[in-house]
């Protein structure tokens, strides 16, 4: 798996980044290598204070319970009554993206297992966070087959009722 793949972030991002890190005495140059034909690249290795700033961040994330503002609860909330058939055509978009997602776990799960890096007796905490990405990718469809009764049942229908028909 790429690095902007998993990061979210391209490679150089990820190389300013990294040298924003040296530059904070965070990670510190193990060595410079070149492997056959390869363009150069630079080992790090990670600081005293870098693992104390790495537990603060861990802290601090794992604290909070929202991670940051909701774009889609915005969407709907500012947006969502101008154009109703145009905000159900996003959110099957939408739909179908999350579904997509979680294919992509599964066959990635599959594929951990059989390599071992997501078996919870050899990666425990790597196994948990993935475990976690498959629930929010459910809980996503969840709240998607929730919005599809309530389109379904006209303008009337409420959450509540919604929510005693979505899937378990």
């Amino acid at each position: 798996m790429k690095a902007d793949q998993w990061a979210g972030a391209g490679i150089g991002s990820l190389n300013r980044e990294l040298r924003l890190m040296a530059a904070e005495g965070l990670i510190e140059v193990v060595r410079t290598e070149r492997i056959g034909r390869r363009p150069e690249r630079t080992v790090y290795q990670i600081t005293d204070e870098g693992r104390r700033e790495l537990l603060v961040l861990r802290d601090r994330a794992i604290g909070r319970v929202q991670e940051g503002p909701d774009a889609v609860a915005a969407g709907l909330i500012f947006a969502g009554a101008q154009d109703r058939e145009a905000l159900a055509g996003l959110l099957a978009l939408r739909r179908r993206a999350v579904e997509a997602e979680l294919e992509r776990l599964a066959v990635e799960r599959e594929r951990g297992m059989r390599e071992g890096y997501l078996q919870p007796s050899v990666s425990p905490l790597q196994a948990a966070a993935f475990r976690r990405a498959e629930l929010r990718a459910r809980a996503e469809l969840t709240w998607h087959h929730e919005w599809d009764q309530m389109l379904a049942g006209g303008a009337a229908a409420s959450a509540d009722a919604a929510a005693s028909a979505a899937p378990r």
